[in-house]
């Protein structure tokens, strides 16, 4: 059996090393081969995405914060005074293209095997799968505001909103986020650093669990922390970090072991366990001496798209240019931006002071 790359091509494996020009109806068979799979491409990559950031189609959205205060003292008719929300912020979604492309001429077309056109598809699969990752970790490690000009976030028959702010997480400025307890109303940042590289005197988990949990929105969820791969031999150092179970190792009972899991979601591998409550997983996407933690089940980001479906998540093309070439694209309209400015946090380690890291300060170029 063929190592068919791609959902759409199993049903080609037998196939897998043949010209496409020799089987029967073969340039139809292997364009529904690289359509089933964008779908199921697009599917599961939804399903990963969907731990950092839900869809959306708006392009401006204002988010109402919690209630915070206690009761007033009644006077003598035991009526209190109305009360207004605690207040609220703006956000707002970019929206960018993205697109890759794979072709043939009459001579390459003629010769062009089934595992070649996989093998091509799954390269532009994962052109794609870059562009999101990157785009949405721009998005989360930004610590600043930047300026989107909307052209098709209006009403219709509007060309836009025009300017638009397209909001970091939290990051002192004047917005106020509730607080857990009867603690006030506060600015808050989210964009944490160290100078100390990690070890037990210089821990960041127990500060990173009380940064977030110190809202009511994030309290009692679990948390996890996506780190970049040279943080990983010193975070297994730490006295309160525990491995997660090795199904091939029986533990003894001089160690402790986890028996709780959690999915990876975006990131590479399940590392383990703080004591203090985090739980820690490698993802060689985060650039060097960098993490970002986050609650479970609260989506800090939202990735836009146009509403019309036919432009929505990666969608092949297929163009006779001149009638020797022939296109294949992969296209995407998407953009990310935070909507729930305390879900997440990113903190740098080795420096006392927090900086976006090289490349990935939104809005990205490319």
């Amino acid at each position: 059996m063929a190592n068919v790359n791609n959902y759409g091509f199993l049903g080609l494996a037998d196939l897998y090393n043949q010209r496409i020009s020799g089987i029967n109806g073969g340039v139809q068979r292997v364009w529904d081969a690289i359509r089933l799979s964008v779908e199921e491409y697009n599917r599961v990559a939804s399903a990963v995405l969907g731990e950092f950031a839900e869809t959306t189609e708006l392009a401006m959205q204002q988010i109402e914060l919690p209630g915070d205060g206690t009761l007033q003292p009644l006077d003598d008719n035991g009526n209190p005074l109305p009360v207004l929300p605690s207040g609220n912020y703006q956000v707002a979604y970019p929206i960018q293209g993205g697109g890759t492309a794979w072709g043939d001429d009459r001579v390459s077309r003629e010769l062009m095997t089934v595992e070649e056109a996989d093998r091509f598809t799954s390269d532009s699969l994962r052109r794609d799968a870059n562009w999101i990752v990157r785009h949405a970790l721009a998005a989360l490690l930004t610590n600043t505001t930047w300026t989107f000009n909307d052209k098709s976030g209006g009403a219709f028959g509007v060309k836009g909103l025009g300017d638009i702010t397209i909001q970091p997480l939290a990051n002192n400025d004047a917005v106020k986020f509730t607080r857990k307890g009867i603690a006030a109303s506060a600015v808050d940042n989210h964009y944490l650093a160290q100078a100390a590289a990690i070890a037990d005197g210089s821990n960041p988990f127990p500060t990173i669990k009380a940064e977030l949990h110190e809202h009511p929105s994030n309290m009692n969820l679990p948390i996890v922390a996506y780190v970049a791969s040279d943080l990983v031999s010193t975070i297994q150092g730490l006295t309160e970090f525990v491995d997660k179970d090795d199904p091939d190792i029986r533990s003894g009972n001089a160690s402790d072991t986890l028996s709780g899991m959690i999915s990876a979601g975006p990131g590479d591998t399940v590392l383990g366990k703080t004591k203090s409550g985090v739980w820690v997983v490698e993802w060689g996407a985060i650039p060097s001496n960098y993490m970002i933690a986050k609650v479970l089940g609260r989506q800090p980001l939202k990735m836009r798209e146009y509403p019309a479906p036919s432009l929505k998540g990666l969608f092949p093309e297929r163009a006779d240019i001149d009638g020797n070439h022939i296109v294949k694209r992969f296209i995407r309209y998407a953009g990310f931006g935070v909507s729930d400015r305390v879900a997440a946090l990113a903190m740098r380690i080795g420096n006392a002071a927090y900086a976006i890291p090289a490349n990935y300060s939104a809005p990205l170029p490319a």
